[in-house]
């Protein structure tokens, strides 16, 4: 079992602790491997939204020679780990920068036979809110339902050592166990629908990124709501989502061509 860890925070304090305590109890099982990745140690630039991962591709990506490493671990991997913490009540820069360099995975979903844990803090408040973002982009990138674990360094202090402890306990082996038993986690309701409009968009002839175009066209992915087995109601969202996505498009490109047909 391959689980591949991302350390969002740039120090090794309350967040990078956490991470650690779930690490060590998942490397506990005698049939795991963990690969860690830090963000503090990319030296990754700002993503410049050149737009060139969605139109030629990520290997086209001005930064992909620095997370050529972590893109394939993640891709190899059974289980992926997220940890961020809240600055201002939100994603830390440089965690979010590094999402930012995998917006081609929000367009071209592919990681939908792995599971996922997000784990974030913070001094006072937000980490609620941080682990919720974490954990919809990764859905938004195949990997359903993944879990949560937060700590709050406030509420940390009125918790007892034995409650805390039992905590991670059961979220490590839960984890452990998700991924040992294949356990088939359904997508939500949102990523049904942001999984559809971007399938109505990147088919669509107005779409101006050919590599989109080329994933969105492959079988299973064309023709169905959602490429991973959900129920007949998620399955009824998505398609109504699609055909609604797509009279959209249609309008607006209609819409389009009709004002560059009036400036010629």
């Amino acid at each position: 079992m391959k689980l591949v860890v991302i350390h969002g925070s740039m120090r090794r304090g309350n967040t990078y602790a956490l991470t650690q305590e779930i690490i060590r109890r998942l490397a506990a099982k005698p049939d795991v491997e963990i690969t860690e990745f830090s963000v503090a140690d990319l030296d990754l630039p700002f993503c410049v939204s050149c737009h060139v991962c969605f139109s030629e591709g990520e290997e086209a990506c001005p930064h992909y020679g620095q997370l050529q490493d972590v893109t394939a671990a993640i891709q190899g991997c059974d289980g992926l780990i997220l940890s961020g913490v809240s600055y201002l009540l939100a994603l830390n820069a440089a965690m979010k920068n590094f999402l930012d360099h995998f917006a081609y995975w929000f367009h071209r979903p592919a990681l939908f036979e792995k599971y996922g844990m997000v784990i974030a803090t913070s001094a006072g408040r937000g980490e609620k809110a941080v682990a919720r973002y974490l954990q919809h982009i990764i859905g938004q990138w195949g990997i359903n339902g993944a879990m949560i674990v937060t700590q709050n360094a406030r509420q940390q202090q009125l918790q007892s050592t034995s409650k805390a402890v039992r905590r991670l306990d059961e979220a490590a082996e839960r984890f452990y166990q998700r991924i040992k038993t294949k356990q088939r986690i359904s997508p939500s309701a949102q990523n049904i629908v942001v999984h559809n409009a971007f399938r109505a968009m990147s088919l669509s002839e107005i779409t101006d990124a050919p590599v989109d175009t080329q994933y969105w066209q492959q079988p299973g992915f064309v023709d169905l709501a959602y490429p991973v087995k959900t129920s007949p109601f998620k399955y009824f969202i998505g398609a109504l989502t699609y055909r609604a996505a797509n009279a959209g498009i249609r309008l607006a490109g209609r819409s389009y061509k009709k004002k560059q047909a009036q400036k010629d």
